[in-house]
């Protein structure tokens, strides 16, 4: 009997002991990680450091989550050693790692990849399950690296219902993706053209396969023109309408001009209006010239900038007298100096006269000017006269100014581009010496070491089609002013420079890569999650930001060190281009500028597929440092390329109104 009760007794105290042991280790481990966790910034710093050893460690960690987040780094290193750890991952047993290096091995875009994400998704294939998820990743994938075969079996695919969301998404991405790297088919074209059509389908499918149409450069819209059309005027969205409304420009039929025309009178949203007068450049320029002048004194400076852009590049010698009428209008010194750049684009060499009275005007436009941009606008406008480019020469090069330094350049690489070049230099000996005088002025320039003015020329003399390579000129010099350049503060200047040496003297440079990255400083991020507000304040009003250290810790933490440090007091916005994006940060002020360090690229699966998106301006992977930019509207085309680590909460009104000069006059991080 005592036996039995101790017996008894053993089996309670078992029981009790059990009762408070953990759970199995399967059931803990696999737990979401967060950017104050040791492992989540273990994670990052080994990417940050590209180690891909430690990688490969922790992509047998026993936590799916950490596994996960290591396969997912891999796609924004974009390395091809990564491959093999990779396909190893599409092995997991969590369907949350497979989908990670899923999406890495698009990111790599090796067509070695294709065979193994093709059976990746047979054998995942499940059009109402749980991994309908992972299958769209697969598609996408696959556009980023497979084949037009590929391309094809997509494209046909019609089993899935208007439900099946996941998977239309993916069958879109994937098609959108094959386009980007101009593979096309008519079967996806047709896909495309019924995603877009079908009301039934959710809203970001169809302005997929709207910015399909539009982005898509070789496709017959033929077909598809009275449906986009429609769209351009009925689409639920503005997003869709101005996807729409771009595609149009592969076509002009008379039907959709008018179509675009009504459209452009009783349009709201800017955005639309700049892709119809985009799309309007393909039309019958006698029938839209006027209500398209008429939208360069617009009360949206977008509008009316980009209706003076049609002008530019679309106009005649006819109606220069026309331009120069509206050039003389009180207008904004945006619009202005195109509307005069078009004038001296067009005016023949032989209008001395005219030429001369209009150069004059915008010589002393230009030099009245206190803004910066306007002078380099107009100092471009001056190119456009070629037989004047020494000229040119003589009024900037004394400027210290470094966006009109890097005008200058620019301004003549613009005159050398010209038709009226081959007018004005019409027998080789006039080309040879007047390009000859050219390269002598950029030498001059370039050897000042400006960073701004030897981009600029690099992209010059690297242009075959200008020439500069035919002419027998001493380009050695080249060689001593790039390995003078501040590496990694000229890291965009010095890879110009190598392109032009390459040709120039038939060699090979290797491009440079940063030689100083960032180290994440993990303690800015205390405290800071993606509720966390960025302000922006500018002259024009605030713009409050949501951050996203989860998406991209080494970015945030990078952006709010900049701005404890007053980094981004008094910088100006740079650029702006309507229904794009406003740019910002450059130390320079003409783009060129960047700091004494860069930060690694950060691109997980997330999409520009909105406006206000918050991204990091970049001259290659890795490159980044401290200029940014904020979406004016949807730019897919820039995915997994272009890290995202913000989002405009309030404030988005403020940035559609930011012009080319505004300043920045604080960053506070709330």
């Amino acid at each position: 009997m005592q036996s039995m009760n101790r017996i008894q007794l053993l089996l309670l105290v078992i029981i009790c002991l059990s009762s408070c042991l953990p759970l199995p280790e399967k059931e803990v481990v696999d737990k979401p990680i967060h950017t104050h966790e040791a492992i989540f910034q273990s994670i990052h710093k080994h990417a940050n450091r590209q180690h891909s050893d430690s990688i490969r460690i922790l992509l047998a960690h026993p936590n799916k989550f950490v596994r996960a987040a290591a396969a997912e780094v891999c796609g924004s290193i974009k390395q091809r050693e990564y491959i093999p750890m990779l396909k190893t991952a599409l092995q997991d047993s969590s369907i949350e790692v497979r989908s990670a290096a899923v999406y890495s091995l698009g990111q790599i875009g090796d067509p070695s990849s294709e065979g193994i994400l093709i059976r990746s998704f047979s054998s995942q294939d499940s059009i109402h399950g749980e991994n309908t998820t992972y299958n769209r990743m697969v598609l996408e994938a696959i556009g980023k690296l497979g084949s037009k075969q590929s391309l094809e079996n997509i494209s046909s695919v019609k089993s899935y219902t208007d439900d099946d969301s996941e998977l239309l998404l993916g069958q879109a991405k994937s098609i959108y993706n094959f386009a980007l790297r101009d593979i096309y088919s008519k079967s996806g074209t047709e896909r495309m053209n019924y995603l877009l059509t079908n009301a039934r389908v959710t809203e970001q499918i169809r302005t997929i396969a709207a910015n399909y149409f539009y982005r898509a450069k070789s496709i017959d819209i033929e077909p598809y023109k009275y449906q986009i059309a429609k769209l351009v005027k009925d689409g639920t969205t503005p997003d869709i309408r101005m996807g729409c409304a771009a595609a149009l420009s592969k076509t002009n039929s008379p039907q959709v001009q008018s179509v675009l025309l009504e459209q452009l009178k009783v349009e709201s949203d800017y955005r639309v209006k700049c892709n119809i007068i985009r799309a309007l450049s393909s039309y019958n320029y006698i029938e839209v010239i006027e209500p398209i002048l008429a939208l360069t004194e617009d009360n949206n400076i977008n509008v009316a900038i980009v209706a003076a852009e049609y002008v530019l590049n679309t106009g005649n010698a006819k109606d220069i007298s026309i331009y120069r009428e509206y050039a003389e209008k009180d207008l904004p010194w945006q619009v202005k100096s195109k509307l005069y750049q078009a004038v001296l684009r067009y005016v023949p060499n032989s209008y001395l006269n005219t030429r001369n009275i209009v150069y004059n005007e915008v010589s002393t436009l230009m030099t009245e000017s206190k803004n910066p941009y306007a002078q380099s606008a107009y100092a471009m406008a001056l190119s456009e006269d070629v037989l004047r480019y020494k000229r040119l020469y003589e009024l900037l090069s004394p400027s210290e100014v470094l966006p009109v330094k890097t005008t200058l350049v620019e301004g003549l690489y613009n005159a050398v581009r010209s038709p009226k070049w081959s007018a004005a230099y019409n027998t080789r000996s006039k080309n040879r010496y007047a390009k000859g005088e050219i390269a002598t002025m950029i030498k001059s320039m370039m050897m000042t070491g400006d960073a701004g003015q030897s981009a600029a020329a690099a992209t010059m003399l690297s242009d075959t089609s200008v020439g500069f390579d035919e002419l027998a000129l001493d380009y050695s010099y080249l060689d001593s002013l790039k390995n003078g350049l501040s590496l990694p503060a000229e890291l965009e200047t010095y890879n110009l420079m190598s392109e032009a040496i390459n040709l120039l003297m038939d060699t090979t440079v290797t491009k440079a890569v940063s030689s100083n990255v960032k180290e994440i400083r993990w303690e800015l991020l205390n405290g800071v999650g993606d509720t966390t507000l960025a302000t922006i304040k500018t002259t024009r009003g605030d713009i409050d930001i949501q951050l996203k250290p989860s998406i991209a810790p080494g970015t945030v933490a990078n952006f709010i060190d900049l701005a404890q440090q007053n980094y981004f007091d008094n910088r100006v916005f740079h650029r702006v281009v309507p229904n794009f994006v406003v740019q910002g940060g450059c130390p320079r002020g003409d783009g060129y500028g960047s700091s004494d360090f860069t930060i690694r690229s950060e691109t997980p699966p997330v999409s520009f597929d909105q406006a206000g998106l918050l991204g990091m301006a970049s001259a290659g992977p890795h490159t980044e440092s401290c200029q940014f930019f904020i979406t004016h509207s949807p730019a897919m085309h820039l995915d997994g390329k272009y890290t995202i680590f913000g989002q405009v909460i309030s404030g988005m009104d403020i940035a559609h109104k930011l012009e080319i000069g505004d300043i920045i006059e604080d960053v506070v991080i709330q």
